[in-house]
């Protein structure tokens, strides 16, 4: 009999621990996501913000009045946020707050089934690691279509017998992952996985490989006219307003020497390249426990689950774990944000580890293993933004590039005038946030410079530097903004040296201004 008693009172003191834990976890993460309503853009959202700026209130054609080579539906994505809230860094706030929340909303139906307890574990996790992340991961691409991603998932999981709703289902899965193509291609690697997942559980086809067969061609082809339909759409647009030749050239003659760029900003050849590629990649951003503890969040559910469709769930989210880490080699940059889709299905997994079996008898002593090994990973992987910290510990909001974007947007909004043009000279040194700020407009199709000094013997960037020079000279911009103070390329066939730029800013434009890691020339007349 007293053997009887202890087995409750324990469990009840870890279900304790575990409860306060996630309480003081619920605690930080509405902490960070308050803080994080006064961050400001940063990097790629800058930039990318201001492309949509361009085409949005100077009707800029994406791809030839702006060499970018972003998807479409990255820019449709921004254009959006500017035309509903403005470009004010509370509104990108906001959006991407409302973003989060709907993308953790999907998380727990779709973790529901799990318990209410690994539903809530698996939304606190992402979302922890999510805003650790700090402003520079906020929307970024990568980032947006987790929430598509989500979707088609829990539309998957949603089982029927009527043969028209599950095609249907299959339809919309493939209008999600077209959503998500069109921000980035690679990541819609989930969609065979989930039409193979649906059918086989939705038919119960493992009885007979004929009838799963039969069951994934007619759902591929929904899913296919779906895909197909939306993905179809922004290029229509495109060629409407004068952008698709000018898509086409980008992707195919520039892209590829672009993705021969490593992480570090290196351009090697082949052999050093797959070397830096997969030294970084076995670091998975710097989340690689959250794969182990997958693994043992799905054995977890496998071993005390009595539900079929529980243990189904934990082996399709360990398999979008893979999936979206393979994913990430595929895309060949590997920053922490491109990490993002990973993570998220590898909380959902690590959440899974907390799962425990509602049948009273089932519970013993090892209980406790399970959640000492989720807060020790949670210890492991989640860390407060940077800028939370200073906002917390120093009542202060850190200066963007040490101030560098306030100060070339005083000096803009000092001395533009409406008919004036601004080049810039960076890649994602702060200029281009700071003519977002005082609504510059750019003189040339080119906004970042990095491309000039890569692969500089290749025809086509020869043929860029070329354009430039061109588009430069016949606009003359009132103010040229270099910032020096950020990473070059380097590497092989890289140079830092433009003699033809050089000269005409030297003839034609006197130093203006010189800040912490930039200058401003301005016209000599």
């Amino acid at each position: 009999m007293k053997n009887t008693q202890s087995i409750p009172l324990f469990h009840k003191a870890v279900e304790g621990v575990k409860y306060l834990f996630l309480a003081s976890l619920a605690t930080v993460f509405l902490v960070e996501l308050g803080l994080s309503l006064h961050w400001q853009l940063q990097y790629d959202s800058a930039f990318l913000h201001y492309v949509a700026y361009l085409i949005n209130e100077h009707g800029f054609v994406p791809y030839r009045d702006i060499f970018e080579l972003n998807m479409p539906g990255t820019y449709l994505f921004h254009m959006a946020i500017g035309r509903m809230f403005g470009y004010s860094d509370f509104a990108f706030r906001m959006v991407d707050i409302a973003w989060l929340t709907a993308t953790l909303t999907v998380t727990w139906f779709i973790m529901k089934p799990v318990g209410r307890v690994v539903a809530f574990a698996s939304c606190l996790l992402f979302g922890l690691i999510y805003l650790g992340s700090g402003p520079s991961t906020s929307l970024q691409r990568d980032a947006i279509t987790i929430l598509p991603i989500a979707t088609a998932l829990l539309l998957a999981t949603r089982h029927s017998s009527n043969n028209l709703i599950n095609n249907f289902i299959h339809f919309l899965l493939g209008i999600l992952f077209a959503i998500v193509a069109l921000i980035k291609p690679h990541l819609a690697i989930g969609l065979p996985a989930l039409i193979v997942y649906k059918c086989i559980y939705d038919t119960n086809a493992l009885k007979s490989v004929k009838t799963l067969i039969k069951h994934c061609i007619v759902g591929g082809i929904f899913a296919l006219v779906g895909f197909l339909a939306t993905l179809t759409m922004p290029f229509l647009w495109l060629w409407r307003i004068g952008g698709l030749q000018p898509f086409w050239d980008i992707f195919s003659s520039y892209v590829p020497l672009y993705l021969q760029m490593s992480g570090d900003f290196q351009f090697r050849e082949t052999l050093y390249r797959v070397i830096d590629v997969l030294r970084l990649y076995l670091k998975f951003g710097g989340f690689d426990i959250l794969l182990m503890t997958s693994m043992f969040g799905m054995y977890i559910v496998l071993i005390k689950s009595m539900s079929a469709a529980t243990k189904k769930l934990a082996i399709l989210l360990l398999s979008f774990v893979i999936l979206y880490s393979i994913s990430a080699a595929i895309g060949g940059k590997l920053w922490v944000y491109h990490w993002m889709p990973y993570v998220y299905f590898a909380s959902l997994c690590t959440a899974m580890v907390l799962f425990s079996s509602p049948l009273f008898e089932n519970l013993h002593r090892s209980i406790i293993l399970p959640l000492l090994i989720f807060i020790v990973t949670v210890m492991m992987t989640v860390r407060p933004a940077q800028v939370a910290v200073q906002q917390v510990f120093y009542d202060q909001q850190p200066a963007i590039m040490k101030g560098r974007v306030d100060e070339i947007a005083t000096y803009l909004n000092e001395h533009l005038s409406p008919t004036d043009k601004v080049q810039p000279l960076e890649w994602i040194g702060g200029a281009v946030h700071a003519m977002l700020i005082s609504k510059s407009v750019v003189a040339t199709p080119y906004i970042t410079d990095f491309q000039f000094y890569h692969h500089v013997s290749n025809p086509y960037i020869q043929k860029l530097r070329k354009n430039f020079m061109i588009k430069l000279k016949g606009e003359m911009p009132t103010f040229i903004i270099e910032v020096y103070e950020t990473s070059r390329v380097s590497g092989l066939d890289t140079t830092d040296n433009f003699p033809e730029l050089r000269k005409f800013i030297k003839q034609n434009y006197k130093k203006d201004y010189t800040g912490d890691g930039f200058d401003i020339f301005r016209r000599n007349d």
